[in-house]
């Protein structure tokens, strides 16, 4: 197999600007590799808007989650070693790690590979900032495991989980002895000729890294910083994914024994989706979020595909083993699962350019549902079901009902029953049906068919919703949770480098139906006056504990805390000083009355933030990303100081 041709050049190319265009971002990456020779290495869009420097091939991306097919490469090497099983509990090997769950001694290193271990999701505390290499992340993650529970029984059901992924890279560490930047250089990296990849750790030319855009701000962002290194911390390009990819197809390094161990189909040890898993974004295998990726799995060839995003990176992986063949993509802006598209049809044009394959298969198509009488059996399906962080009461009226909005890419709609258990869309793409599990729960079950003019379709299969139980509570809980009805609660404790701080969230709606099923957030069943335990099998779901701390209500949710909106000051017209309190929390004010319409400006002590926002809670200035310290206030606005405990902040209003 040779370079490949102008026409799929061309090809790719239109595909990447079609990317660049529908998503607003900034700019592409993406290769190809045959048998360790780059047959394709391009770009589109541009570095930065100054025109500093143009893109090229050794231009840097975070990778994001594809972050994690390195981590799981690196225990599949102790286990080549002789020096890991990854059967045997986890905590065999770092006894420190407990849980606030007994079941947490069964959880394997193959479990956290496959995202089976019931471990609820990921602490995002810290974990993207600009332009800072913070640690404590990783630090402080057994502390914060140490107060969990899980979601399920250990292996019962794979569903995403980063937290998972940090756990192996302190595995790593724990039986190599070494840090784990250093182990996949000395191991990996140097070995393979690979210069360009490296992760927040290392000491490497920041001004490599691809430029990123945002609507609402003029410049370019400052470089970000995902510190989950083993979940989502490589910084790579195309050509250097493309060549780690030998590693995962068994070529070099990494025994071929380990590879097709990575290769198998994990997502079946478990309780699955019904319907074909093939033909859905998300298949486990160790590391591998797809292990059969469509359509090449129609043509008989297996596929193994791992994607990425960080807050401002996107990255997709797709090796073919059988053919020694690998092609990678990269973006600032978009989103993963079209970095995923993009690299599936030039893999396509690469089989059949080099006569593997005759044809691509026919894409699928879709019609409108014809509605049929629906079972009277399925109106036992009613009810109230969770979701992260919203509820949804199912009423089957004359066989159909009516779903939210989902994945911001899927609008609200009604759906029609269509026979064979199914309710269907008007456009035929998304279906939906209920699932009852060995587990003794019942799930809606959503399946669709997502499209972008010029770039393909991607499906996407999940349990979307989850049937909630009556949980009763008295009347005394009931009432202490009616009060929060609908209130807001704001981050509080992130650093001052988070981008996070880019709106006045992440902020926890809280959606009650307190007096009907005694539930809180989606699906946290609630157990006292101030706690509320999850019961979803969902991806990154949360227990909420609320507490009181002078005077004010705080919300602690995935080790970070968030204050109640209605407990934040209103800004005086005299004030002249913000000192941040000992437990170093943001520093809220409200602006109305006489700072209305008055100019604020900042004097701002060292490693400290200004942030202020409009009264929808939308972004106004941060100024780690701005360098701007002066705003002007307008009614209801928001605006925030966020700094060290003890850091003094000198303001004037004029």
């Amino acid at each position: 197999m040779g370079k490949l041709s102008s026409a799929v050049h061309e090809k790719g190319n239109k595909i990447a600007r079609a990317i660049l265009e529908q998503l607003k971002a900034t700019s592409i990456q993406y290769a190809v590799m045959y048998k360790g020779e780059i047959i394709l290495s391009d770009n589109a869009g541009i570095y930065d808007k100054r025109g500093l420097r143009s893109l090229d091939k050794d231009v840097l991306y975070g990778v994001g989650s594809v972050s994690k097919v390195y981590v799981t490469a690196a225990a599949m090497l102790l286990v080549d070693k002789g020096q890991l099983d990854i059967d045997k509990p986890y905590n065999h090997y770092v006894p420190e790690f407990k849980m606030a769950d007994g079941r947490y001694v069964k959880i394997t290193s193959r479990m956290l590979m496959n995202h089976s271990s019931g471990i609820y999701g990921t602490h995002f505390k810290n974990s993207f900032l600009l332009e800072d290499t913070d640690t404590s992340n990783l630090d402080s993650l057994l502390d914060n495991l140490s107060t969990c529970k899980l979601k399920h029984e250990p292996g019962m059901f794979s569903e995403y989980c980063n937290d998972g992924f940090q756990l192996l890279e302190l595995l790593v560490e724990r039986i190599s002895g070494m840090k784990y930047n250093e182990y996949l250089s000395k191991f990996f990296f140097e070995p393979l000729g690979i210069s360009n990849t490296k992760t927040a750790n290392d000491y490497y030319d920041r001004t490599k890294h691809a430029r990123f855009y945002m609507p609402v701000c003029d410049g370019a962002q400052p470089v970000e910083t995902t510190n989950l290194l083993g979940t989502g911390g490589i910084i790579s390009t195309a050509e250097d994914m493309c060549r780690f990819g030998q590693v995962l197809m068994g070529k070099k390094i990494l025994s071929e024994a380990s590879a097709k161990t990575m290769a198998q189909k994990e997502y079946l040890n478990g309780m699955w989706h019904r319907d074909p898993a093939e033909d859905n974004l998300f298949a486990y295998g160790l590391g591998w979020d797809q292990v059969h990726v469509p359509p090449f799995n129609k043509l008989g060839i297996q596929a193994l595909c791992k994607g990425g995003d960080t807050m401002h990176y996107h990255a997709s992986l797709i090796c073919i083993p059988e053919h020694d063949l690998v092609a990678a993509s990269a973006s600032s802006g978009a989103a993963s699962f079209l970095n995923y598209m993009l690299v599936i049809e030039l893999l396509l044009e690469a089989l059949k350019e080099n006569g593997i394959i005759n044809e691509f298969p026919a894409p699928r198509t879709f019609t409108p549902p014809t509605k049929v009488d629906m079972p009277d059996e399925l109106l036992k399906y009613q009810g109230i079901y969770g979701s992260s962080g919203k509820f949804l009461n199912i009423e089957i009226k004359d066989g159909e009902f009516v779903l939210p909005a989902m994945l911001s890419l899927i609008p609200e709609q009604k759906y029609v029953y269509a026979g064979d258990g199914k309710f269907v869309s008007p456009d035929g793409t998304v279906s939906a049906f209920f699932a009852e599990e060995r587990n003794g729960l019942t799930f809606l079950q959503t399946d669709a068919a997502l499209s972008f003019p010029e770039i393909g379709t991607v499906l996407w299969k999940a349990f979307g919703h989850q049937k909630l139980d009556p949980n009763p509570i008295d009347g005394r809980t009931a009432a202490a949770w009616e009060n929060r009805r609908g209130k807001t609660y704001l981050l509080c404790d992130d650093k001052y480098t988070s981008p996070r701080y880019m709106s006045a969230s992440p902020v926890s709606h809280i959606e009650l139906s307190v007096n009907s099923i005694g539930y809180a957030f989606g699906g946290c069943r609630i157990a006292d006056e101030n706690y509320a335990e999850n019961v979803l099998y969902f991806r990154d779901v949360i227990d909420f504990r609320l507490r009181a701390a002078d005077g004010v209500e705080y919300l602690d949710a995935r080790g970070n805390a968030h204050i109640r909106e209605d407990f934040i000051p209103k800004l005086k017209a005299d004030e002249t000083t913000v000192t941040i309190a000992e437990n170093g929390y943001v520093q809220y004010f409200k602006i109305d009355g006489d700072a209305v319409g008055k100019t604020i400006t900042v004097q701002l002590p060292k490693a400290s933030a200004f942030a202020a926002y409009n009264e929808k809670g939308e972004y106004k200035n941060l100024s780690t990303i701005t360098g701007n310290n002066t705003v002007e206030l307008a009614n209801n606005d928001l605006i925030a100081f966020i700094g060290s405990p003890g850091a003094e902040f000198k303001i004037t209003l004029q």
